[in-house]
């Protein structure tokens, strides 16, 4: 694999991207001799004049991992070599190679402290187009290490010398504003709540009137104000956050479409469903303020507290999702005990309340009545639960009634234990029997994974590929785009989790559709998966929000009816014995689900429950879902088809 030029020439020259692929590939495939070429080619780099070919060789380096995991600190150490005079003569190298640094730093393949010092130790006379790229990359370094003051001292000093920059001013300011959101949502009382959601909420109006598209401004100074008045208990001043929140999403997704963004900022785009979440929250909250049992401040700020997690989620290294020890999403490292606690709490009211409305309720109705009554009470200490690790021993020694409540908490329900933490996952549990327990856990377990946040290296890209597929649609804008994309997010989650969950982690036994089959054995129904997806909406991170119910639509019956308002989705449901493929399943079940969206708007859902034999393992997830279109005869406009397959069937890894 030796090129007849030298690696560290071509590293200087066009060519240094495609020779990166390369020897990124033949990292990966362990070839003979690749880490002295590597090693002469990353030594070379520092010659590199191109901008785009400098930048395109970073990305391919940084999606290898073993190309991280073999030269990081060579590269890191390259990347900053000599930086200073690369400033002054070529400020958007310097960037760049900057850039490259701090993302190996944030994903703990370096040490992060040479790398901070050149981010924080930029001289007064740098040039414009070094120092507008620098608050980006700063407010990266502030979520990554946030609670770090040793760390984040001297970023947040940084900041505030940039803010008199004119070439980052803005941005700056932004970054800044941020910081005081964070400063909000790690507080425990609620006037610092409070003091420090006016003070972000004034830096991202100053940044949304200093420049045209701050939209990401816009949609946080409206996120601020709904809190305010949530808290002031403002009917009207809430509604309008909420209509202005919306506002300002959609003018990013329309600024944002068909642009280039940075691969390792990825997750961040992807967090529009948080968002949009966020949005129906204040909405439903807005209708029913004086329902202080619905939803409260906390509740409202730990919603706050998921889109910002989101929205600043990095991908620093593309490509290693397969290397263990390096990050693959980096997330703020956000963390308040009294939200945190509060939030769930309420979410488990909900789950607990929308699972017993269901048409076959796992829980029995006395079960149902203790839990809302303890979930009450539970919910009136707001003292935060800590971990059992980080308490400090009693001066006596621990009763042993409580001693045995907590041992069989976290042995019957360790879902409910890891969700609101021993002391009150204890006193939730007392008096239930084994096997209303071993259902709750089953229960909360599904809707805490429903909940989670969207940064996954896999389920990201699938959802913005299909939200870019369905955009084709002229209908799908505004509040369809929003809701049936949450739809969709959650959908993808539910496909994810049944690909993964054990039997033993669900609880199902016997009744897990997705079981390998005996000969003679009976197959499950279609009904399996249809109840098993209407409990994942009813009780996720919907619920609450939508009405799922079947009902009569166009002469026959849906299966699980989403409904948003005036918006109706439908999910139909099949299952297939003999032949699975993408062109059987759209020519024998895709015009029935697509026939539902005759009268509402043309987009629905299409799960099949794969019974077919698969001795050789299961497609991968991203592999069982697409979006099929179908035309009816005689009819004008396409309908949008979501197909998601769930295989059944299915050995578990150690019978392949």
């Amino acid at each position: 694999m030796s090129p007849q030029r030298p690696p560290g020439a071509v590293a200087a020259g066009p060519q240094a991207p495609v020779l990166a692929r390369a020897l990124t590939a033949a990292a990966g495939r362990g070839a003979p001799g690749w880490r002295g070429t590597l090693a002469e080619f990353i030594d070379g780099l520092p010659a590199q004049r191109s901008l785009l070919a400098l930048a395109s060789t970073i990305d391919e380096l940084l999606a290898g991992p073993d190309v991280v995991q073999a030269h990081g600190v060579r590269l890191h150490d390259a990347l900053l070599h000599d930086l200073g005079p690369v400033v002054e003569r070529d400020p958007l190298i310097a960037a760049s190679r900057l850039e490259g640094a701090v993302r190996l730093a944030i994903a703990d393949a370096v040490s992060p402290f040479t790398v901070l010092g050149r981010l924080t130790g930029f001289a007064p006379t740098s040039p414009e187009e070094f120092t507008e790229t620098l608050p980006r990359l700063l407010g990266a370094a502030m979520d990554r290490w946030v609670g770090e003051p040793a760390i984040t001292t001297p970023l947040r000093e940084a900041l505030d010398r940039l803010r008199h920059d004119e070439a980052a001013a803005i941005d700056a300011a932004f970054e800044l504003a941020c910081d005081d959101l964070q400063t909000a949502l790690t507080a425990t009382e609620m006037p610092a709540v409070l003091e420090s959601l006016t003070a972000a909420r004034s830096r991202f109006a100053t940044v949304d009137a200093a420049e045209q598209a701050r939209h990401d401004a816009r949609a946080y100074a409206a996120a601020c104000d709904a809190i305010l008045a949530f808290a002031a208990q403002d009917q009207d001043r809430l509604a309008d956050a909420a209509d202005r929140l919306t506002t300002a999403l959609d003018q990013r997704s329309a600024w944002l479409r068909g642009t280039h963004q940075p691969r390792w900022l990825r997750p961040r785009h992807a967090a529009e469903p948080a968002w949009r979440r966020l949005v129906l929250l204040l909405r439903a909250a807005a209708a029913r303020l004086a329902e202080t049992i619905w939803m409260d401040v906390w509740e409202a700020l730990g919603a706050v507290l998921d889109a910002y997690t989101q929205v600043r989620s990095l991908q620093p290294l593309p490509g290693a999702r397969t290397a263990p020890g390096l990050a693959v999403v980096i997330e703020p490292t956000i963390e308040n005990a009294i939200v945190r606690s509060q939030s769930r709490l309420a979410a488990l009211r909900r789950t607990v309340v929308e699972a017993s409305a269901t048409e076959n309720p796992p829980l029995p109705p006395r079960t149902v009545q203790l839990l809302l009554d303890r979930i009450e009470s539970t919910g009136a200490d707001r003292r935060p639960d800590l971990p059992h690790a980080t308490r400090t021993p009693p001066d006596v020694d621990e009763d042993e009634d409580g001693h045995a409540a907590a041992s069989r908490a976290h042995s019957l329900a360790p879902a409910l234990v890891r969700v609101l933490g021993e002391r009150h996952a204890t006193g939730l549990t007392a008096g239930l029997c084994d096997d209303d327990l071993r259902l709750l856990d089953g229960v909360v377990h599904s809707s805490e994974i429903a909940r989670s946040r969207t940064a996954h290296p896999v389920l990201d890209p699938l959802l913005e590929r299909l939200l870019g597929e369905l955009a084709d649609s002229p209908e799908f804008t505004g509040r369809v785009r929003a809701t049936f994309g949450m739809l969709l997010e959650q959908t993808l989650r539910f496909l994810f989790s049944r690909a993964d969950l054990t039997s033993t982690t669900w609880g199902r036994g016997e009744a897990d559709y997705r079981r390998p089959l005996r000969e003679g054995e009976r197959r499950p129904r279609e009904s399996d998966l249809q109840r098993d997806y209407h409990q994942w909406l009813a009780t996720g991170q919907l619920g609450g929000l939508v009405a799922v119910e079947a009902t009569d639509l166009a002469m026959g019956r849906a299966d699980v009816t989403t409904t948003f308002g005036s918006l109706r989705y439908v999910t139909e449901i099949k299952r297939e014995l003999r032949d699975s493929s993408r062109g059987r399943i759209e020519a024998e079940h895709v015009p029935q689900a697509a026939e539902y969206g005759g009268t509402n708007v043309p987009f629905g859902q299409l799960l099949v429950l794969d019974l077919t034999p698969h001795p050789h393992g299961a497609p991968r997830v991203d592999e069982s879902v697409w979006l099929a279109r179908h035309r009816p005869p005689h009819s004008r406009t396409d309908r949008y088809v979501i197909v998601g397959v769930v295989t059944g069937n299915r050995p578990t890894p150690h019978e392949l």
